[in-house]
């Protein structure tokens, strides 16, 4: 053997050749067998990540339009809200007012019932003391026919119907 680390010697020269082609040879057969599978399957996985980055892409912005949109929904049904509740404050305001206009009326209607009664009441009573007020004088007149009367008597008569009849006349 010789002291050299490294001989460049014919044999060693086609040892070298011949691994080195024997390399080249098992990379082709790896590279065709083994590499291009590989490749393909790496650019496959690639185009599906792509892909599915994609369809992400466009279910997230699919999402913030539907959530817009739903914001905006909301926002109309709550304008729509706003909108109900004033018409309807509106309408117990309206309805509140017919109400108590209703009640002004009826209470009014009660007034003018309680006039009407009020002056049927002294009507009545009137026609009462008329009627009062005929029954003595007839029975004064009956007094004055049944009985022979001196002035004393007569001026008595008198002062007793006048009583009377200023007792009925304070009525009226």
């Amino acid at each position: 053997m010789s002291s050299k680390i490294i001989e460049f010697s014919l044999p060693t020269v086609q040892e070298w050749a011949w691994q080195m082609l024997a390399l080249f040879i098992i990379i082709l057969i790896l590279r065709k067998l083994l590499f291009q599978p590989v490749t393909d399957f790496i650019e496959k996985r690639k185009a599906a990540i792509a892909e599915e980055v994609n369809s992400a892409a466009n279910a997230k912005s699919s999402a913030e339009k539907l959530q817009a949109d739903y914001e905006e929904k909301l926002k109309y049904i709550n304008r729509e809200a706003d909108t109900i509740l004033k018409e309807s404050r509106q309408k117990a305001l309206a309805r509140e007012a017919e109400i108590v206009e209703a009640a002004k009326v009826e209470a009014e209607a009660i007034k003018q019932k309680a006039k009407q009664d009020i002056i049927m009441e002294q009507d009545k009573a009137k026609a009462q003391i008329k009627t009062e007020m005929i029954e003595v004088a007839s029975l004064m007149a009956s007094k004055f026919v049944n009985a022979s009367i001196d002035d004393a008597q007569q001026n008595q008569l008198i002062t007793e119907i006048i009583d009377e009849m200023g007792d009925v006349q304070w009525l009226n």
